[in-house]
């Protein structure tokens, strides 16, 4: 005989907002070209932190227990990153990790005019 499970209310509350789609969401879809747009923006916001206090793609990698290629393909866009690896970038540029995405625009606006372009 199996135990019944008990869900605070809490938890009911969260799985029923979580279950219908609420008005206020917009959606943001990812294409590539926005994926390629945000890369290439969180890249250049590194590269700038880096150089504003001046420190070597070597100074960031042993930071962040990456090599110095893997940093200049963050900093170029050429290569996504996670979460946690754009913290320890963030720690060792000493800055918040929302300082990578201060000037990051809306995916409308990151989208090719031309639909052929993507």
């Amino acid at each position: 005989m199996e135990t019944p499970i008990h869900f605070s209310a809490a938890a009911i509350a969260m799985r029923a907002a979580n279950a219908s789609p609420s008005a206020r969401v917009r959606l943001a879809p990812i294409t590539p070209a926005t994926n390629r747009a945000i890369q290439q923006r969180l890249g250049r916001a590194i590269r700038q932190r880096r150089r504003m206090l001046d420190l070597t793609l070597q100074d960031i990698a042993a930071s962040c227990g990456v090599t110095f290629q893997q940093v200049h393909k963050y900093e170029s866009g050429l290569c996504s990153m996670s979460a946690s690896q754009l913290w320890c970038i963030a720690v060792a540029l000493e800055t918040p990790v929302a300082y990578f995405y201060d000037a990051l625009v809306t995916p409308e606006l990151v989208a090719p005019a031309d639909p052929d372009i993507a």
